[in-house]
């Protein structure tokens, strides 16, 4: 799935570049929504359990920007989401990462795993 991003005044930093600690809200804003389109509960039972990015190009201020994010790998009780983030205007990738989200229980305090519903929804995303 792919949307555009928002970007806000506060992402840049004082040369102009989207700083590179809001990348990992722009992944946070895709998981919201690949998590919605997988059939997820806006609470969400899943815990994050690791982050990566790389950077590969600059993001400079009023550049139009895009999300994608892919279900590259779904496990008993995680599952691996791929983001890119792209120039609109030309493709030009300017980020990508991944991270695993764990189903958890919060009740129990542990890992529990993914339903067959969501399964399912996640091999859409």
């Amino acid at each position: 799935m792919r949307f555009p991003l928002q970007t806000r005044f506060n992402d840049y930093d004082s040369k102009g570049h989207v700083n590179n600690a809001v990348y990992l809200t722009y992944f946070e804003l895709g998981r919201v929504q690949a998590w919605q389109a997988a059939g997820g509960e806006v609470d969400g039972d899943f815990i994050l359990a690791e982050a990566k990015i790389s950077y590969r190009s600059p993001a400079l201020m009023g550049d139009p920007l895009e999300l994608e994010v892919t279900t590259t790998e779904i496990r008993t009780k995680a599952w691996v989401w791929r983001y890119r983030v792209l120039d609109a205007r030309d493709g030009r990738l300017v980020a990508e990462g991944e991270t695993v989200q764990v189903m958890y229980d919060y009740e129990a305090r542990r890992t529990v795993p993914i339903p067959a519903a969501i399964r399912d929804g996640l091999a859409r995303v």
